[in-house]
């Protein structure tokens, strides 16, 4: 039953560090595109 157990925090611990970590590229990723749009913008015109 223990190694079970075990063997399902492992899977809870990967799934939780997965979404963290897509959270986390998220947040970093969402300010540069919103700052690289009106850059094209400006340049392009």
């Amino acid at each position: 039953m223990s190694s079970q157990s075990q063997f399902t925090r492992t899977l809870v611990a990967i799934a939780a560090a997965l979404i963290m970590s897509t959270v986390a590229v998220g947040a970093a990723v969402g300010p540069v595109q919103a700052q690289a749009n009106p850059v094209k913008v400006t340049t392009n015109a």
